[in-house]
């Protein structure tokens, strides 16, 4: 029976036509399935190369953000250096007395007043009065609370000794204000000169 099919299928006038439509047919039985899963295949490569394209951008964001947050703590941590706290108050002491003797100067008084503080406003100054600060409204008030500790100090010694320890001190970068300043040749008839000054030693922090 098959034999007879095959010869008859040979004999027949539309052999190569329907050899062509059955391979058409098989062509898309077994091409059809192929094309989908290469498009799925390529549309799943193309999320996959977007999402690591966004990946790579946002990485490169955190490698910038970390090298800013980087700078910024350290120039945070350059002005804090630069202010007089509760903790740094101490160190302020020995600064002082070791600045006197490598300077050689003599130091004869030195006492530390009680703190004061106020609201920081933007555009404000340290050395604000009472009457300015009050003028200030609360749309510029930023959050921030100005401290001042106001030392007294006196210094004896050469003239040349005492302009070194007022360079040193300038030199040195605290944020601080010379409210007081008094020089006089010191007394008993010796070569010498006393200083006498009250800075403000100046600190910055969240308002609480």
């Amino acid at each position: 029976m098959i034999e007879q099919a095959l010869r008859t299928f040979c004999e027949s006038r539309y052999r190569w036509l329907i050899v062509t439509a059955g391979t058409f047919v098989v062509g898309l039985v077994l091409i059809l399935p192929l094309v989908d899963v290469y498009s799925a295949e390529r549309e799943e490569k193309a999320a996959l190369l977007a999402e690591l394209a966004a990946a790579t951008q946002v990485a490169g964001m955190m490698d910038q953000l970390a090298a800013r947050a980087a700078e910024k703590s350290a120039q945070l941590a350059a002005f804090e250096a630069r202010t007089v706290n509760d903790e740094s108050l101490p160190a302020l002491r020995t600064k002082l007395v070791e600045l006197a003797r490598e300077t050689g100067c003599s130091l004869r008084r030195m006492n530390v007043g009680v703190p004061s503080s106020r609201p920081w406003h933007a555009g404000d100054s340290p050395i604000a009065t009472g009457s300015e600060t009050a003028a200030k409204g609360p749309e510029t008030a930023t959050g921030f609370t100005l401290q001042w500790w106001p030392v007294s100090v006196s210094f004896s010694g050469a003239d040349e000794n005492l302009r070194s320890l007022l360079e040193r001190l300038e030199a040195d970068g605290m944020l601080m204000h010379t409210k007081n300043f008094e020089m006089r040749p010191a007394g008993g008839g010796q070569k010498s000169v006393d200083l006498d000054m009250e800075l403000w030693y100046f600190n910055l922090e969240r308002g609480k």
